[in-house]
């Protein structure tokens, strides 16, 4: 019963804020007599103080909703302590939950890292390969927000955060490229399967050598572009060896079995900026718990 009330909590402050989400929640239950948990996960992207955007959360917001996350006794997980928990080999906290960025860009090592740091809070930031350590657009020179490079890799690497992938060049800007732009991992309109297929190998293997040359040894994580892919993509990204995979869907349950690889792809991420406010955090945190 408490589940539900704070279901349909969550639901009515969702359909305030976006004033289109009617459906409930997708709950994905676990095998009859396995051991499973539930595990919220964050997502943000930029900050700066200005705010404003769905993309955007200021200093000041950010560090106020990991004061919250401590306070109500919630443990920052790692994505390989839930790889190892689905594999069967790990154990996780009591109220875990997961911290994520998407993009890579400068102010998560300027801004959010040495807060991270003095919760003592893990982290994993996905980041788009083409776009390491640019502040410009990857052919076109048009300026764009600066994003992290090789060197800020390794020092948040070696202070718990995990780098991981946005894919290469497969989250375009369309209003920056000068073709058609392949603003997620979907297929181009008119691309046959053979090239859809070829075209995902190759931004696999381009994002690998790009995080390779910044110290990421393995790709075992990724996050889709705008959330959406296709059964291929994912059949793909297995063979390569991805083990968890996340969209933008904040009303998803992430239900993770224990012994069960399979519950780690497709997990749910609620959109964090300033608007979110501590109400609809706490909801979410515990329509998971």
């Amino acid at each position: 019963m408490r589940r539900l009330l704070w279901l349909a909590l969550l639901a009515a402050l969702l359909a305030g804020c976006a004033g289109t989400q009617t459906d409930p929640p997708a709950v994905s239950s676990p095998w009859p007599g396995t051991e499973s948990v539930t595990v919220p996960a964050l997502m943000y992207h930029h900050l700066d103080d200005a705010g404003g955007g769905s993309a955007v959360i200021s200093e000041e917001g950010f560090h106020r909703q990991m004061d919250l996350l401590a306070a109500e006794g919630y443990a920052p997980v790692s994505l390989r302590a839930l790889i190892d928990y689905a594999a069967g080999t790990g154990s996780l906290p009591e109220k875990p939950v997961v911290i994520t960025f998407d993009d890579g860009y400068a102010s998560v090592y300027e801004r959010a890292w040495p807060i991270l740091r003095e919760h003592g809070f893990p982290a994993a930031v996905f980041v788009i390969g083409s776009s390491l350590g640019r502040d410009t657009y990857k052919d076109t020179g048009i300026p764009i927000i600066p994003h992290f490079g090789a060197a800020e890799v390794a020092q948040m690497a070696a202070g718990g955060m995990e780098v991981q992938s946005h894919g290469y060049d497969m989250h375009q800007t369309a209003d920056y490229e000068t073709g058609p732009a392949r603003t997620d991992m979907l297929p181009l309109p008119r691309e046959t399967e053979e090239e859809y297929e070829a075209a995902l190998r190759e931004d696999f293997s381009r994002e690998a050598e790009a995080l390779a040359a910044c110290g990421v040894e393995e790709i075992y994580a990724l996050a889709w572009p705008n959330g959406v892919y296709t059964d291929r993509a994912e059949e793909l990204l297995r063979e390569r060896g991805v083990a968890i995979t996340f969209t933008v869907d904040g009303t998803r349950v992430n239900t993770v079995v224990r012994g069960d690889p399979e519950s780690l792809y497709g997990l749910g991420r609620l959109n964090m900026t300033d608007d979110t406010s501590d109400e609809t955090l706490l909801a979410y945190l515990e329509m998971t718990a």
